[in-house]
């Protein structure tokens, strides 16, 4: 048998956060919901519990055994992703509550009209939520994640734009979608700069859930993009989009992979689906390494 392990989801109220949460729970993990508004986090916590207690299982070689015999804890940790401020103060409070800590998971994908929203630190609120929280409280936490050689999964949208490092956070010419789309290849350039850099410590994986929206979610309607956007989605909602659990299933079994996790570093999943052809984002050593400078810089100095 093995100690349960305990794995953390940023954006544990979200679609994918959520599903992975409660996939986790299934297998046996102890898991940390991570979300800005303890109302909700403590409503997706009661949830988890309360179909936890109804009994669904996963097949047995697919969950954890774990050895004290005691029941999955479900836990919450608030944080607000685009505050460097309160990322640090969750980052402390994670360090202090949990000995051992063998995951994380990335679900952060903040879509903001009406930018550049501008925060009191002077950062873009788009980018500061979506790239620069979850880069700062990885590397908050690498040294607790590599004592058990912990993974990181960023979850990840295989959208491109260019980057323009004279307006990295797309400040001066802002377009909602651009930037937003700029953030997503922020992040798996990311994941693929922390496979590079803490090989042998912690292991980096990105993974595309595809088109994932949870239908049932009552927040779901103030949650829509205005105007033509926001007709697109739902329409692509409407047609496309897939249960949470199609998700939040293959993420839980990529993180108690517990066997293989180096033998994951770096790779791309689509699903279950490991893609074998190299993601530009995440292969481009030079944006790689050049975004982290940018990053240790700007997150230092956010107060």
């Amino acid at each position: 048998m093995i100690d349960r392990p305990t794995i953390l989801v940023a954006g544990a109220t979200g679609s994918i956060g959520g599903a992975a949460a409660l996939a986790l729970a299934k297998r046996g993990a102890d898991v940390v919901l991570l979300g800005r508004r303890p109302d909700r986090l403590e409503a997706r916590a009661s949830r988890i519990r309360t179909e936890l207690a109804a009994g669904d299982s996963v097949a047995a070689g697919d969950s954890v055994e774990a050895d004290d015999g005691m029941a999955t804890d479900i836990a919450t940790l608030v944080i607000d992703f685009a505050d460097m401020a309160s990322v640090r103060r969750a980052a402390a409070e994670a360090l202090e509550r949990f000995p051992r800590l063998d995951g994380l998971v990335l679900s952060v994908g903040a879509y903001l009209e009406g930018g550049p929203n501008i925060l009191p630190d002077g950062h873009e609120a788009m980018f500061a939520t979506n790239v620069m929280g979850p880069f700062l409280f990885t590397e908050l936490l690498l040294d607790r994640l590599a004592q058990s050689g912990g993974l990181v999964l960023h979850v990840i949208a295989p959208f491109e734009k260019e980057i323009d490092w004279n307006d990295l956070e797309s400040i001066e010419h802002h377009g909602t979608m651009t930037a937003y789309n700029r953030t997503k290849v922020f992040n798996r350039a990311i994941a693929g700069e922390t496979a590079r850099r803490y090989a042998g410590r912690i292991s980096s994986v990105a993974f595309n859930p595809t088109y994932v929206i949870d239908k049932s979610d009552p927040t779901l309607a103030d949650r829509w993009p205005t105007g033509f956007m926001g007709f697109w989605w739902k329409l692509m909602t409407l047609l496309f989009a897939r249960k949470p659990a199609v998700a939040g299933e293959p993420i839980a079994r990529l993180m108690l992979r517990h066997d293989d996790r180096a033998a994951l570093n770096g790779a791309l999943f689509r699903l279950d689906r490991r893609i074998r052809k190299p993601d530009r984002a995440m292969n481009d050593e030079a944006m790689g390494g050049k975004l982290w400078d940018e990053l240790v810089v700007r997150t230092r100095a956010a107060v």
